[in-house]
């Protein structure tokens, strides 16, 4: 039987990834009634897991890892949900690939040696990187030294030269889609201080341990989406108008059905918000932020071996590279499974160049890198190969989590959380630790509940 065509609630909320269910389950945890409108026809937003062709296991085309000690809720989540939990182990050497192809080898999790003593420059960007989050006060969320400036020419400013910005390119890439130019220098310190800082993020000392779930990263969103009432969660339910009315809400899908409700909590990414109809329109302040918000290019792509053989030659298979098409990559094998795989991030401006390949020619850019890099032409002979391009996703536009350009912050940046009206904002973006993580989704669920158990109770 198909769900009604109309529906009234306490609480509508739009997006089933892990923000908007979280919200939804701590909402009914109190009694409230809600319901979630997904346009997808899954849940997980930008959580993929598929089974893998050739062995047992699955694949995570999305958010993958999480820390035990680092990011307690999704790691308590899993723990709650019974997911089985396997610890991400790294052994051997790490490659830097540089501007003319010329390799370089070194520790794991250390920074590679740069030409003309620039590691010595990156080292000192990093300590200056760690004074300007000391400056960032991201609960208020309400003063942005910096904002006027990209961060390329903070780090130029700083005496950063090619090598220097190239290494910060690699920074950006993989973890906004995004090149240094494109970005406000402020949002990227903002954006690493959520998650501890630059240099937690990058070195291999890590507090705790890195693990990821057996049966891949959609196992949370569809364990908490399987803890809600039956048909609380609608797919296939893409959101075209909202209403605001002096008693709530009204919701029309694009399939004609109506919800109403007191309150409505929008669960995704700032710039779709571009997707529905507001009545009345969205405040100035929040539609130039909508506008000017941005998602960078971002494809994962997985290339699944019978055998480790770059483990073989004694790499970890962690990677990065100045020119690409992969800026990093990472050994994400199941060896229970006896499925060996390298993922590789192709984000930002040599991720667009590559994406406009026939995908023929994708597939032997990538191929032909890892087998440079790692020395072995076993890389051409994957026994399965996926491309998961999320910028061309109409649900995500990109990943992992949306930046802004110069001024944009402090010009309307202290609206991104800030309802209007019976709407509310979540999202991975909007937290205050681990934004563009699961557990960043996580915490902005909790808090966007919160904010309307508050108003309604």
């Amino acid at each position: 039987m198909s769900p009604e065509r109309s529906l009234a609630t306490e609480v509508i909320v739009v997006g089933a990834g892990l923000s908007g269910l979280q919200a939804a389950r701590s909402l009914v945890d109190v009694g409230i009634g809600t319901v979630v409108l997904e346009a997808r026809s899954r849940v997980g937003g930008k959580t993929l897991s598929i089974p893998n062709k050739n062995a047992a296991g699955v694949a995570d085309l999305g958010a993958e890892w999480l820390n035990d000690a680092t990011q307690p809720r999704v790691y308590q989540l899993a723990a709650r949900l019974g997911l089985e939990c396997t610890d991400v182990k790294v052994q051997g050497d790490s490659i830097l690939q540089g501007f003319d192809g010329a390799l370089i080898r070194h520790n794991y999790g250390e920074q590679a040696p740069l030409p003309n003593g620039e590691d010595e420059v990156v080292k000192r960007i990093k300590e200056t990187f760690e004074e300007e989050y000391s400056k960032i006060r991201l609960e208020t969320f309400d003063d942005f030294p910096h904002d006027g400036i990209t961060l390329e020419e903070f780090v130029r400013s700083r005496g950063g030269g090619s090598a220097t910005l190239a290494t910060v390119a690699v920074w950006t890439r993989v973890m906004l889609g995004c090149e240094p130019s494109d970005l406000s220098a402020a949002y990227f310190f903002i954006y690493c201080k959520s998650q501890g800082g630059l240099m937690k993020m990058r070195s291999a000392k890590v507090q705790g341990k890195y693990v990821t779930i057996k049966t891949g990263a959609q196992s949370l969103s569809e364990g908490l989406a399987k803890s809600l009432p039956s048909g609380a969660v609608r797919l296939n339910s893409a959101v075209e108008l909202v209403t605001q009315k002096k008693s709530g809400v009204e919701v029309r899908t694009t399939d004609g059905s109506v919800f109403t409700g007191r309150k409505i909590i929008l669960a995704f990414s700032t710039p779709l918000y571009s997707k529905i109809a507001f009545v009345p329109p969205l405040p100035a302040a929040k539609a130039s932020l909508v506008g000017s918000t941005k998602l960078g290019y971002y494809t994962k792509v997985l290339a699944t071996y019978s055998k480790p053989w770059w483990r073989e030659k004694g790499f970890s298979g962690a990677s990065q590279s100045f020119i690409g098409p992969a800026a990093a990559t990472r050994d994400t094998s199941e060896d229970s499974h006896s499925s060996f795989r390298l993922t590789s991030f192709i984000a930002g401006g040599p991720g667009e160049q590559w994406a406009q390949l026939a995908p023929a020619e994708r597939r032997e850019g990538v191929l032909a890198q890892f087998c440079h890099m790692f020395g072995s032409n076993d890389a051409y002979q994957p026994t399965e190969y996926i491309e998961q391009q999320w910028s061309s996703e109409e649900w995500s536009l990109g990943c992992p989590c949306p930046y802004t350009p110069p001024g944009v912050l402090t010009r309307v940046g202290d609206c991104l959380i800030e309802p209007f009206g019976h709407v509310h904002c979540i999202g991975t973006e909007t937290a205050v630790d681990w934004k563009g993580y699961m557990e960043g989704a996580l915490e902005s669920g909790v808090r966007g509940a919160d904010e309307v158990f508050k108003l309604l109770r």
